[in-house]
C-alpha cells in the first residue's frame, strides 16, 4: 500500500548498475587514500599499448 498519492517510477536495471559502480568506485577511492596511493583512470593509448613489462622466460 502506498502512503502517498504518487505513482511508483521504476528507474531500470541500468540505474541500479550504474549507481553500484558509482560506489564500488567511492570505495575503492578511499581504501586508496588510506594507503596513501591515488587512483588512476587508464587512458586510451595506455589500454591498447602493449605491456612494456614482460617476463621472459
Amino acid at each position: 500500500m502506498w502512503t502517498t498519492t504518487g505513482q511508483y517510477f521504476d528507474p531500470g536495471m541500468d540505474y541500479y548498475e550504474q549507481k553500484y559502480q558509482e560506489q564500488i568506485l567511492k570505495n575503492l577511492k578511499k581504501k586508496a587514500h588510506s594507503f596513501g596511493l591515488e587512483l588512476l583512470p587508464i587512458s586510451q593509448d595506455t589500454q591498447n599499448a602493449p605491456s612494456t613489462q614482460t617476463l621472459v622466460t
